[in-house]
């Protein structure tokens, strides 16, 4: 335990210098993550949509975590028809959990992307499974075309991302 005044400033100059290299570690771990996601995404709409109708551009937001700070991560921006659609990282540390696939228990994820109009979101929670990174999406947004309105409906249950579940997300936003 420091002593003087001068002894408590080292101590919590080395503590926080120990924070912020662990805390830099996680973040740019999590910037990895954030690009496979990107990269899969991008394939899908290469796929999806070979004549590039959807625009897409990567700008970076600013996101401010305890524990990690404040640091700035990429994010896509995709445009078509009027309409606007951001991929956006919320969180490296989230309070999301989940029973990811192959697992018997639940666990916490280890990241949360939200695919919004800042109207509506569905939530991307990212899992590690071996090397890889696993995507399950909050489907929650469910449309109710006999009533001409989207309604929040809370499931137990998330989904893997996928091909189909993102093009299903986005169809949502681009009617």
């Amino acid at each position: 335990m420091p002593t003087t005044f001068t002894e408590f400033l080292h101590h919590q100059a080395e503590k926080h210098r120990a924070e912020a290299q662990a805390g830099k570690a996680v973040v740019d771990e999590w910037r990895a993550g954030v690009s496979r996601l990107y990269d899969q995404i991008r394939q899908w709409l290469k796929e999806s949509d070979p004549e590039g109708i959807i625009e897409i551009k990567e700008s970076e937001t600013n996101v401010s975590e305890p524990g990690l700070g404040q640091y700035v991560i990429p994010r896509l921006d995709l445009r078509a028809f009027g309409k606007w659609v951001g991929i956006i990282p919320k969180a490296r540390r989230t309070v999301g959990t989940a029973t990811p696939p192959r697992k018997n228990a639940p666990e916490r994820a280890i990241g949360r992307v939200d695919i919004t109009d800042e109207l509506r979101r569905y939530v991307l929670y990212r899992f590690k499974e071996g090397d890889g990174d696993v995507w399950l999406i909050d489907e929650s947004l469910v449309e109710q075309p006999s009533q001409g309105f989207v309604q929040y409906t809370p499931r137990l249950e998330l989904k893997p991302l996928n091909r189909e579940a993102f093009e299903r997300a986005l169809t949502s936003y681009l009617r």
